[in-house]
């Protein structure tokens, strides 16, 4: 339950973030000043947006939830979102848009299974736990809402021409059928890993080690 002075202090910031609004889209300001801050503002609210929905999912995360994180009266966020719906699916945009970039930035970097099945190596902790529930809450989106599916498939055809350049460059003698499979069999690894929840700490590492080594001829050798 929030308290009277947190109530306050929020209640006192969101009165100053709308005078703040007031004031600039009634100032003489240049086009691409406003459009600065209209930028600036839209990221506060997806910002705060992500919080809530790595908290209470999509459908479980309000309006309120998300005014109340980022500081921001319902009001001037309908001033920048129409709707909650628009502020899911920029969101949903910007998680398949980060997890490409994550991917491209230290998918190629890898010289073998071991760090990607491995949820705490250095390779993951690039990808924070806000991010993972946020990536498994698009997926789930994505099982039941086409335009969601729709995103995730313009994103994952921008990635896997930007992975075939970055491998091709790497390994320009292996045939692009193969180069194609591998990257296809890299990306399901790294989706499975990132999507697990929970990773039995008993497992035989010497069997571990045996897959890793299988696996990593294969994909690396």
């Amino acid at each position: 339950m929030e308290t009277l002075s947190g109530f306050l202090t929020g209640n006192a910031s969101r009165m100053m973030t709308g005078i703040n609004d007031k004031f600039f889209f009634g100032a003489n300001v240049s086009h691409s000043e406003h459009d600065d801050f209209l930028l600036q503002r839209q990221q506060q609210v997806i910002s705060a947006a992500k919080v809530c929905f790595s908290r209470s999912g999509f459908h479980g995360a309000s309006m309120a939830d998300i005014s109340r994180e980022s500081a921001l009266g319902a009001g001037q966020i309908y001033r920048y979102f129409s709707s909650k719906e628009l502020i899911v699916m920029e969101t949903i945009k910007s998680i398949a848009q980060n997890w490409r970039l994550f991917l491209i930035q230290h998918l190629p970097a890898q010289q073998s299974t071991q760090d990607i099945i491995n949820a705490d190596s250095p390779f993951w902790q690039h990808w924070p736990s806000q991010d993972r529930k946020l990536l498994l809450e698009m997926y789930s989106e994505a099982s039941r809402n086409e335009s969601v599916r729709t995103i995730l498939a313009q994103q994952e055809q921008l990635l896997l021409a930007e992975l075939a350049a970055i491998f091709r460059a790497q390994q320009p003698d292996i045939d692009p059928t193969q180069r194609a499979n591998r990257i296809q069999f890299l990306l399901l690894l790294v989706d499975g890993v990132a999507c697990r929840a929970f990773v039995d700490s008993d497992l035989d590492q010497r069997e571990m080690q045996r897959v890793n080594g299988v696996l990593s001829q294969h994909l690396f050798g």
